[in-house]
């Protein structure tokens, strides 16, 4: 299996704009320039107009990931996440069964790389194939969080304190901006309701120490390309996307892998729900690979709040009045919130 591959007839301007780039990368690296093809990965329907992502294969079978984003301009942020991703890179080479790509071009002046080509496809396929009975979920879940232990391992930075008040601070101000009618949000008592838990669990985390590490910064299932060639106790983990490259909180890259995609990673139908709506039997294989009791630290489920508060306030970015789809999404938040209360 490969990455999911972009929907057909979008982003053709940008895509031409990516490939016209072939030549000059291709003869800065010695590589042959005749012969590449090239085939669109998936790229957000809200970017598809000014971000390309192209597998390029060579005749003798290379294949490589050029990455373009045509809309931006050049930025230390972006110069940092890439060290980032180079740093993870390094620090994963020795690491069986789990890596990032190497970064093995970058554009001076845009926001353009290369990189060597992950096989595989995103571990949320992988899990998601689980569901029709390909493979089995507590499989794929354990060797998931065994690479993010991983992962979190090789950017370690040393014992810290949890200090929540910079966090609070911005919950603070959007609970009084939702209050103010500044910003509207679908079922707002409940989410006012999450504010108020945030900082009773920001008290309950408050100097408590904790293993920091670098952050991955967005990381989804999407962000994990996930090849079972061998079955998936011996599957290779990559990387990719690295976003967040000053945080330092391994508690929120975890939080973000199950409520990015909220409701998708939820307790479904026949399952039996667990910490904030997980299923209990996914917390238990997930934990038992990354090797630590995620839902009792105090830390953990502050950054697992704090990112369903994330999703909840992004549904201010969407259609007033809300349209059926962030309704329905507002409801689910407004379930895990209440699940979360429960576990008080």
């Amino acid at each position: 299996m490969e990455i999911e591959p972009a929907a057909g007839g979008t982003g053709e301007q940008a895509q031409a704009q990516a490939k016209a780039l072939w030549p000059k990368i291709a003869a800065e690296l010695d590589l042959p320039i005749a012969g590449a093809r090239f085939r669109p990965l998936q790229v957000n329907s809200r970017r598809q107009d000014w971000r390309s992502v192209l597998l390029i294969t060579l005749p003798q079978g290379d294949r490589f990931v050029l990455r373009a984003d045509f809309g931006q301009s050049p930025s230390a942020h972006f110069s940092a996440n890439l060290d980032r991703h180079r740093a993870a890179a390094s620090g994963l080479q020795a690491l069986p069964g789990v890596s990032a790509p190497a970064i093995l071009w970058q554009h001076l002046e845009r926001p353009i790389y290369l990189m060597a080509f992950a096989p595989g496809d995103t571990a949320f396929r992988a899990l998601e194939a689980t569901t029709f009975g390909f493979g089995d979920r507590a499989t794929v879940l354990r060797r998931i969080s065994a690479a993010v232990a991983a992962l979190h391992q090789v950017s370690g930075v040393g014992e810290r304190q949890f200090w929540p008040k910079p966090f609070l601070v911005r919950v603070s101000e959007r609970a009084q901006a939702l209050r103010d009618r500044q910003i509207a949000l679908p079922r707002r008592n409940k989410f006012l309701g999450l504010c108020a838990l945030l900082h009773r669990l920001a008290r309950a985390a408050r100097g408590q120490s904790f293993d920091a590490a670098v952050e991955h910064g967005d990381l989804h299932l999407r962000n994990l390309l996930f090849s079972d060639t061998e079955g998936a106790e011996a599957a290779e983990i990559s990387f990719i996307d690295f976003s967040n490259h000053k945080g330092i909180f391994p508690q929120r890259d975890l939080a973000t892998l199950w409520l990015a995609n909220c409701p998708d990673h939820l307790a479904q139908e026949g399952q039996t729900p667990g910490y904030g709506l997980v299923a209990r039997a996914d917390w238990a294989a997930f934990e038992q690979g990354y090797g630590a009791d995620l839902v009792s630290d105090p830390v953990f489920r502050f950054f697992f709040a704090l990112r369903l508060y994330k999703s909840w306030l992004l549904l201010a970015q969407r259609s007033h009045p809300p349209d059926a789809k962030t309704t329905q999404l507002a409801e689910r938040y407004a379930q895990v919130f209440e699940a979360l209360l429960a576990e008080e």
